[in-house]
């Protein structure tokens, strides 16, 4: 029985410290979801508190066309759209999806 427990435990810790390296390996990239591109959008957000507002609001922008990748930052209120190469969504599109989500636009900065 003693045997089973520490497999059990042996094996908790190894699924832990596996999906530890797999959350680190993506915040590295810089990306939520999704691809990384050159046409970048920056939002300075207001009101994500938690990962359920960082998942709707991907949730919502990776449905879009335009949209190739996202990254959420919790801490800092902002996120990080980017989209294909030659597609966009102008700023008031943008507003208005986070908007509709619940979420505050303090700033948009484009970057391509």
């Amino acid at each position: 029985m003693k045997v089973i427990l520490y497999i059990l435990l042996l094996f908790s810790i190894s699924s832990y410290l596996n999906s530890k390296e797999n959350s680190d390996e993506r915040s590295n990239y810089g990306l939520s979801s999704g691809i990384i591109t050159d046409n970048i959008v920056d939002v300075d957000t207001n009101g994500m508190v938690c990962d359920f507002c960082a998942q709707s609001i991907e949730k919502v922008f990776m449905k879009r066309q335009e949209v190739k990748g996202i990254f959420v930052d919790l801490d800092n209120q902002r996120v990080v759209i980017y989209f294909k190469n030659n597609s966009t969504l102008n700023d008031k599109a943008i507003i208005e999806l986070f908007e509709k989500s619940g979420y505050g636009v303090n700033k948009i900065n484009r970057k391509s």
